[in-house]
């Protein structure tokens, strides 16, 4: 059995990708490196341009120009986001000419002028194969990014040969697409799930927002942050956890919401933070049973050392799918100094 030493946890949300580019960057600098990477969401895309070895991660991720623009967020609603997702119009158009031409009550109204589905993916099927590629080659670190089953309730894992040998899960052949989602192994008695194997269907599946409807799924499957924002609970062997997640555990209460706008950003923040916290909590008492002596590390559980970095919040509501330069630098910051401590041999305070 391979020696888990370091694993990160990157928790995705648009907007917010930037805190996790930031994060790699500084690990990048620090020569830090982990033996396994979780990824949820757009932190699958900046995974792969760290492990591709893109020399600028804040360059690819964040364009000054939109930034600094107080327009941007109505532009990115009116004209899509360039190379990620563009306005469904002509989706739109099929769906009104499409009988019945009349009808009554709110639900046809609202099919039909308030439909799910409001974008559509715009990356390229080139783009995507770099992704498998980039995570699928020899010697890589361990890759486990999910989708989810909005029908069933489940979540499905992917991951590469390194990552099914650090966690010594079900050794997984490869799933016909037409049948991924009804896999027969994936059942309810389940102890684990199967990492499944990354291939083009598994990465457009997991980087499938609720904008694009949920109508065409890739192989029944759309973006797992919707279930588990963040994957945790499967790092319990490795001795470092460094989580880098996309908000803070609460709000300042100078900041507490105080209009629609601020109500709407909060919703958004809890929502994604609430699975995290139950992980991270379940995680937390397994240590506390490890050092009463209730569970026997050699059963596969062991102490795990969770470190934390956080964003600055409240988002604010007009900054999500804004990938800003502050949140970057944020978390860089605060990321170098986790690493020096480490490497450091963790003497002293833990950075906060």
């Amino acid at each position: 059995m391979a020696r888990m030493k370091t694993a990160f946890a990157l928790a995705g949300l648009g907007g917010f990708n930037a805190h996790g580019a930031g994060f790699l960057e500084a690990a990048r600098a620090n020569a830090y490196q982990a033996d396994l990477i979780t990824a949820t969401s757009g932190q699958i895309v900046v995974l792969a341009a760290f492990l591709g070895g893109e020399p600028d991660l804040r360059k690819g991720l964040i364009d000054p120009a939109v930034e600094g623009d107080p327009l941007a967020q109505l532009k990115i609603a009116l004209f899509g986001y360039k190379g990620v997702f563009e306005p469904a119009y002509i989706e739109a158009l099929k769906r009104f000419l499409t009988p019945p031409y009349l009808g009554f009550g709110i639900d046809f109204f609202a099919d039909r002028f308030l439909p799910a589905q409001l974008y559509k993916p715009a990356r390229t099927a080139e783009s995507i194969q770099t992704m498998v590629d980039i995570f699928n080659a020899p010697e890589q670190v361990g890759v486990v990014f999910n989708s989810y089953d909005p029908s069933s309730g489940r979540g499905a894992l992917y991951g590469n040969d390194a990552a099914r040998d650090l966690l010594l899960t079900k050794k997984s052949l490869p799933v016909p697409a037409d049948q991924r989602g009804h896999d027969p192994r994936i059942t309810e008695s389940d102890d684990e799930e199967p990492i499944l194997p990354i291939d083009n269907m598994a990465i457009e599946a997991a980087l499938w927002l609720s904008l694009y409807g949920f109508a065409g799924m890739p192989t029944e499957q759309m973006d797992g942050a919707y279930h588990r924002s963040c994957i945790l609970s499967e790092l319990h062997g490795f001795d470092d956890v460094i989580v880098c997640r996309p908000l803070a555990n609460g709000w300042r209460k100078a900041d507490l919401p105080e209009n629609y706008f601020d109500v709407q950003d909060w919703n958004t923040e809890m929502w994604f933070s609430v699975g995290y916290k139950a992980e991270v909590d379940a995680m937390k008492r397994i240590n506390a049973l490890v050092k009463k002596g209730v569970i026997d590390p050699k059963a596969g559980m062991k102490y795990v050392d969770i470190h934390e970095i956080e964003p600055v919040t409240p988002a604010g509501y007009f900054n999500y799918f804004i990938e800003r330069d502050s949140v970057f630098e944020d978390a860089r910051a605060k990321a170098d100094r986790l690493f020096k401590w480490l490497i450091g041999g963790k003497k002293g305070q833990r950075p906060g």
